[in-house]
């Protein structure tokens, strides 16, 4: 596969993602002109839930390694119901620890993670069928519904943080029926011959679990690590707008593991599979760029928030975040190649406890919004570096043998 067949097959699930992660800058902004109070207790509710969607999100990578098998199908059905149920016993067990309207919309949140279910098996068959376009389809219509649908219910004096979550609840119900559809249309089969044991799903799906779980819990990460921040309340009423514009700067390449297990299977040549990378490195600041102007052009941001993001340094941070996440994308997806998933397990796990044990062993200053920026971009920065650590080990131990 060379370089242009790589992008023609990374193209539309960029689009799709992109489409998807235009969602929350654009809610956040709702929210935020509205009221920052309601948009902290958005920025709780969103990251609860995304540390179980975490749980969900891998059904993807699963397709892709697994093949489309009955048990295959059956164990992504499962586990979606399985996840609904416990997350909302979860959120029903601590509701004296938590505000009773924070538990409500919660819950209401969890109506998603059937949807997320669906979509995310949909998109393994169309990435294995090569019929990525289907996605983007279904992700543009998404957006609307969730957006217009987000403004109107603030129209009609719904409250802003239940406006938003309804309507990404039914933005999300779309996404997952109109992409069944489609497929169905197209007449991609939703399981084939062939038997799996359930024993052979577990290992790939454990590892693209881990893998998922550091990008979508890094949001609930930030919120507890802000938390144990004097001042760092006020940090979160601005995390999911800061969080909605990493989502612009990675969107293109936020699956990107997903493409280059499917790029490595064709086998293609060092030099196009870096001239790949290299153009996707390319999407971030052009992108950051063409939304920090529209947000600027048109006065959308906050009362007070332009100094905050509308800066170099912000700039430099937000692209550096997007090229880390493409580095480490490119090594995980050779290791899962070569089924090393033991060194991602435990990179990913080092790299997830490390800021939880630093910000409750010691006293972090307040830095502001570039605080829980540097938190998220902790999190790739510690597993890159593990990974660095078994490269240099494996080196060794070959120079040792060769010694021999």
């Amino acid at each position: 596969m060379n370089t242009a067949g790589m992008l023609r097959l990374w193209f539309p699930s960029a689009i799709s993602i992109s489409l998807l992660n235009l969602e929350l800058p654009i809610i956040s902004l709702i929210l935020s002109a509205y009221s920052l109070k309601a948009s902290g207790d958005y920025a709780i509710a969103l990251s609860t839930f995304m540390f179980a969607n975490a749980f969900v999100f891998p059904l993807c990578a699963v397709v892709i390694k697994m093949k489309k098998s009955a048990e295959t199908l059956m164990f992504s059905a499962l586990l979606a119901a399985a996840v609904f149920l416990i997350f909302n016993l979860g959120v029903w067990g601590f509701r004296q620890h938590i505000s009773p309207h924070i538990a409500f919309i919660t819950h209401v949140f969890s109506l998603s993670l059937l949807a997320v279910g669906v979509r995310r098996y949909l998109q393994g068959c169309c990435i294995l069928e090569g019929k990525t376009a289907l996605m983007s389809r279904a992700s543009f219509v998404r957006v609307l519904v969730s957006v217009l649908g987000c403004y109107a219910l603030t129209r009609f004096q719904v409250p802003v943080d239940m406006a938003a979550i309804l309507a990404l609840v039914a933005g999300a119900y779309t996404e997952a029926i109109l992409l069944l559809l489609l497929v169905l249309r197209q007449g991609i089969r939703l399981h084939e011959g062939g038997s799996r044991h359930y024993r052979q799903i577990i290992a790939p799906y454990f590892s693209a679990f881990l893998m998922t779980a550091s990008s979508l819990m890094s949001n609930i990460i930030v919120v507890i690590c802000l938390s144990r921040v004097i001042g760092g309340s006020e940090v979160l009423q601005y995390w999911p707008l800061t969080f909605g514009l990493i989502c612009i700067s990675i969107g293109a390449v936020l699956d990107i593991e997903s493409i280059l297990l499917k790029i490595l299977g064709h086998r293609p040549q060092k030099k196009q599979q870096f001239g790949f990378l290299a153009l996707l490195c390319l999407a971030a600041p052009i992108l950051f760029v063409a939304l920090c102007l529209i947000l600027d052009r048109f006065d959308l941001l906050p009362a007070g928030s332009r100094t905050i993001y509308m800066n170099a340094e912000f700039f430099i941070a937000i692209v550096g975040v997007s090229m880390l996440w493409i580095l480490r994308g490119y090594i995980r997806a050779n290791l899962m190649n070569d089924n090393r998933l033991r060194i991602i397990n435990a990179s990913i796990l080092v790299a997830m406890m490390t800021p939880l044990a630093v910000f409750y062993a010691v006293e972090i200053p307040n830095y502001g919004v570039m605080l829980s920026l540097s938190i998220f971009s902790a999190l790739i920065i510690l597993e890159l570096l593990c990974y660095a650590l078994y490269g240099m080990t494996q080196a060794l131990q070959r120079r040792q043998i060769a010694a021999e």
